[in-house]
């Protein structure tokens, strides 16, 4: 047996030695804790001392408190009248056919259905910028008021203001409203030629009603085209833009307003990244076109209208057709009865010059044409068939809804455009991409304004619609003809067919009804 004289003095030099192991295992930890902690120390001074010049920040600050006080929402409000079924079978109400469980009941006969008319208030909400604060004047989007019965400002301190009078410019989708309040605050037009890819703007608005919302970003692109209106030419920009937003002020850093916001490209319904807006450069332009009042024909900004769809070609097209070059505009499609009609042009025909003015593209026709007053005789050059013509045209009046000619019939880019729609002819190759089904027809959706009631009813790229109304459809054509009818002037009724090869009817409006 280990005496306690030997066994304690020894448990007592282990336990020191233990101790002193132990330290040696912490220590290096505490040092490597307090080094850790050092360096967060450093780094929060660092981020502080940057913090102090942050610029962007507070650039983005003052250009905010600059020209919130300039936006405003715009509330709409119209009356809509819509035919809806009223079944006879109270039972049909509550279970109708394809049911899972219809509880056995079954009917000999289905009971015919009738129609009633029913009316609804639509309500719409957007943005403006008041851009004349002594007169009172607020630039917005033409969607936004569009056959709106009642239009109302908002301004920032949520005083509200009824439209003196409202005018619209369809073509570039811009419009004034006239306001009579004291002590507004205006926003100054900027050049938007100036602005550059890559320059930061702010995008200001209403975007789902949440007014005075204020997003960051940067110019994508420039001079950019979209389906549903391909008249124009958009600034393209990653700020966020969402519904509400439409009619707002995109502006650089300057506090400039450079842009009106328009429309989005999405396909999950929400902000994507691709926005755009319409050039302040052009709506200095129409401001003061409708402010003067003169060319404006029952509130409708009076436009130039010839009559065709343009199109621009390829060089190797342009060789097959005896061409010299491809600058200029092929006609694809020539709207019967129309100004170009009556002047005997026809498709196939290769425009070069208007009034002297050379054509570069498709564009530059529609904006020369657009640019024209009503009633003006003009000569239009083309190539036939490889010779060179002259035509002279008495421009005609373009009406009121976007793209709609003489005789109901317009362009179909532009008809589906009234609805919010970009549509082109479905082909095989579409249905297969898409998984619609190899046998279905129809015109393919490939674009859907956020705005628009057809993106409400949930319409989205990549649909197929077979049927408008009761009338099958073949191509986008033929959907351009159904939807410019008269019957279709407060809304149709669509077949669409989705991925999958499911197929639903839905009733859409037209943009603004």
């Amino acid at each position: 047996m280990i005496s306690s004289r030997i066994w304690i003095p020894l448990v007592v030099v282990m336990a020191l030695v233990g101790l002193v192991v132990l330290s040696g295992l912490m220590v290096p930890r505490q040092i490597a804790r307090a080094a850790e902690q050092e360096r967060d120390d450093t780094a929060r001074l660092r981020l502080a001392e940057l913090g102090k010049h942050d610029q962007l920040s507070a650039l983005f600050r003052q250009v905010a408190e600059a020209v919130k006080p300039a936006v405003v929402e715009v509330r709409s409000e119209r009356k809509l009248r819509v035919r809806v079924p009223e079944t006879t079978d109270p039972f049909e109400q509550f279970f109708p056919e394809g049911f899972p469980f219809r509880f056995r009941y079954e009917r000999q006969e289905k009971p015919r259905s009738r129609f009633r008319q029913r009316q609804f208030r639509a309500r719409g909400f957007g943005s403006g910028v008041v851009v004349d604060a002594e007169k009172g004047y607020v630039l917005t989007n033409h969607h936004v008021v569009a056959d709106a019965e009642d239009v109302e400002v908002v301004l920032p301190d949520k005083g509200k203001h009824k439209a003196q009078w409202v005018r619209r410019d369809p073509y570039t989708d811009l419009a004034i409203i006239k306001i009579d309040a004291d002590g507004l605050t205006e926003a100054p037009l900027g050049d938007s030629d100036r602005m550059e890819v890559g320059d930061w703007v702010l995008a200001m608005g209403a975007p789902w009603g949440f007014t005075q919302t204020v997003t960051a970003g940067i110019i994508s692109a420039k001079g950019k085209t979209v389906p549903l209106n391909p008249s124009q030419r958009y600034i393209q920009t990653d700020a966020a833009i969402n519904k509400g937003n439409s009619g707002g002020p995109l502006v650089n850093v300057r506090g400039e307003v450079i842009g009106i916001n328009w429309a989005i490209r999405t396909a999950s319904g929400g902000y994507d990244g691709i926005g755009f807006a319409i050039p302040s450069n052009v709506a200095k332009k129409v401001i003061n076109k409708l402010i003067e009042g003169e060319d404006v024909v029952g509130g409708f900004l009076a436009r130039g209208f010839l009559g065709v769809e343009p199109q621009d070609i390829g060089e190797q097209m342009a060789l097959s057709l005896k061409l010299s070059d491809n600058r200029g505009a092929m006609v694809n499609r020539l709207v019967e009865g129309s100004p170009a009609d009556k002047a005997g042009l026809k498709v196939f025909d290769f425009i070069i010059a208007v009034g002297g003015m050379q054509i570069a593209g498709e564009y530059e026709l529609r904006q020369a044409i657009s640019a024209l007053k009503p009633g003006t005789k003009v000569n239009i050059e083309f190539y036939r068939k490889g010779e060179k013509q002259k035509v002279q045209v008495e421009i005609g009046q373009r009406p009121e809804t976007v793209g709609m000619a003489p005789d109901k019939q317009e362009p179909s880019e532009e008809a589906a455009a009234r609805f919010g729609l970009a549509v082109e002819t479905l082909t095989a190759e579409l249905a297969e991409r898409y998984g619609l089904g190899e046998s279905v027809k129809g015109a393919l959706i490939v674009e859907v304004h956020p705005d628009s009631d057809a993106y409400e009813q949930g319409l989205r790229e990549g649909m197929a619609i077979t049927h408008v109304g009761w009338n099958e459809i073949d191509t986008a054509g033929q959907f351009a003809d159904a939807v410019s009818s008269k019957d279709a002037a407060k809304g149709v009724t669509l077949r669409v067919v989705k991925s999958g090869g499911r197929s639903e009817l839905i009733f859409i409006t037209a943009m603004g009804e």
